[in-house]
């Protein structure tokens, strides 16, 4: 039995000896190389000496450049090669491996051996120099001044006005600065320092004050809707407002007339007529007072919102409903041959007050101002289908049948031009006759068709006119009836009921 323990103690320690003296080799091994279970920025390095590992290092990620990026579109790659750019691991290596005993190697297996490290970059500055100066950036363009003008779709656009320029040897230092750290991308963009903003000359420190209250005065973006149709003051509209150098000479002929604008002008948040030649300037073709304010022709405001409420009148409404648009009709009623449904004078006054407080813009989405006293009717309601339509604009009469056209005819209707003028409104056919004296104060005529709208007021035909429509009625026009072709009246006498609805406008 003694043997037996004697036996296995001295396998024991013979087992012990062996395995010291294979870690005292492998701790000899170690002394040439990396311990066991190295890594360094991804590269396995146990066994390799500082120099092998250095070149895996350099070789595993070889940095190609840097691609620099301008505020702008600019862009420019500089190329380590150029740059005369290398790096060497070799003292961050030194660190790592004369700090490790190569006998402690057995305590290595239980530790994470993995470490980062940065190289050390030499480069030439002066190439790296040499290669941004050639950069398109630094060629400033021969139009790059501060300018102030108009542009189609915009108003007047100022350019050019703050200007940042690049800083070459600012510039320099950054990209060196990055290359150095490795970056393959550097946007100049992000840093401040690399620009600076140019210096303006009087005369463009002008232009950049006058563009301050362009600005205010253009800032429109208002629409109008006139039942379901949009039209669009903007800020390229706005701008049209405001004179320039080849309109003066037509602005000092127009004559004064507050209520259309014509000869009146808004400057510096005032109402006033044109200033004399000797007291207006021009700025970048602009023109203002001596104080620098842009003269605005109140005139230019009153005919745009005028142009955009005239086509849209009681007669586009009529299109509209006849088309299945809309049911809404708004009509002017009375003789006075008024077809204007929409108050321009209130809008205009609207818009003045905006130029003149100079900072109060319209904007949004905003119904039209209809006339005071201006009647609205839901015309499925009031006309349906079968009905006559009077256009007294355009001197025609209709006549339609479950919503198609079935007569029309040239008409005469009331003289305006003597107070006679046709009532507009909506109404019904009252009574119907045939061969018929109509008589007034200082007449008697006959009639062989004759269809009762209002209070005397009739359609019926006119054998002693020969000729219909056009503007006959603005000078010899009826009493107040609608005159028709005896041809057509005996058509529509014939088929039209009375209960008829009629429409009649201007």
């Amino acid at each position: 039995m003694k043997k037996v323990l004697r036996g296995i103690s001295i396998g024991f320690l013979a087992t012990i000896a062996i395995l010291a003296i294979i870690y005292c080799l492998l701790g000899f091994y170690y002394r040439g190389g990396f311990p066991c279970f190295t890594w360094i920025n991804g590269v396995y390095c146990t066994g390799k000496s500082v120099s092998e590992v250095n070149e895996e290092l350099i070789a595993k990620d070889p940095y190609q450049g840097i691609a620099v990026l301008d505020r702008g579109d600019a862009r420019l790659f500089v190329s380590a090669a150029d740059t005369d750019y290398t790096v060497d691991y070799t003292d961050a290596l030194n660190q790592v491996f004369y700090n490790r005993s190569p006998f402690a190697w057995g305590l290595y297996v239980f530790e994470n051996l993995s470490y980062n490290y940065k190289p050390q970059v030499t480069m030439d500055k002066d190439k790296l120099s040499g290669i941004i100066s050639q950069w398109e950036i630094f060629t400033v363009p021969s139009d790059a001044k501060c300018s102030l003008k108009m542009q189609t779709g915009e108003g007047f656009v100022l350019e050019n006005a703050h200007m940042l320029i690049p800083v070459e040897d600012r510039i320099t230092d950054r990209v060196y600065r990055c290359m150095v750290e490795g970056n393959e991308v550097v946007d100049l963009g992000e840093y401040e320092e690399c620009y600076v903003e140019t210096t303006l000359t009087p005369s463009e420190q002008e232009r950049v004050e006058l563009y301050e209250k362009l600005d205010k005065l253009q800032d429109f973006d208002v629409t109008y809707d006139f039942a379901g149709e949009s039209v669009r003051l903007s800020r390229a509209v706005a701008s049209g407002f405001i004179l320039t150098l080849g309109d003066y000479a037509k602005a000092s002929e127009e004559e004064k007339d507050p209520q259309t604008g014509s000869g009146m002008f808004i400057v510096g948040g005032k109402e006033t007529e044109l200033l004399g030649a000797d007291s207006v300037y021009a700025v970048a073709d602009i023109l203002t007072d001596s104080e620098g304010n842009p003269i605005i022709s109140e005139k230019r405001i009153y005919d745009f919102l005028s142009e955009a409420a005239e086509g849209h009148d009681t007669g586009w409404l009529m299109k509209r409903y006849k088309n299945g648009l809309s049911n809404e009709v708004i009509l002017i009623t009375g003789k006075k041959g008024s077809g204007t449904i929409y108050d321009v004078k209130a809008e205009f006054e609207n818009v003045k007050n905006a130029l003149i407080s100079s900072g109060t813009s319209l904007k949004g989405t905003k119904s039209f101002p209809v006339v005071e006293g201006a009647l609205t009717v839901d015309a499925s309601e009031k006309l349906g289908s079968t009905f006559i339509e009077v256009d007294m604009k355009n001197q025609m009469l209709y006549y339609y049948v479950d919503g198609n056209l079935s007569i029309d005819m040239p008409v005469v209707t009331g003289n305006i031009n003597r107070g006679r003028g046709t009532p507009a409104g909506v109404y019904n056919v009252y009574n119907k006759r045939y061969h018929t004296y109509l008589r007034g104060v200082d007449y008697v005529s006959y009639v062989n068709y004759w269809l009762g709208v209002e209070k005397g007021v009739g359609i019926h035909d006119a054998n002693w006119r020969k000729k219909f429509g056009e503007e006959i009625y603005k000078s010899d026009g009826s009493h107040g009836c609608i005159n028709c072709p005896i041809e057509s009246v005996s058509e529509l006498w014939e088929v039209a009921e009375v209960g008829t609805p009629v429409i009649m406008y201007y």
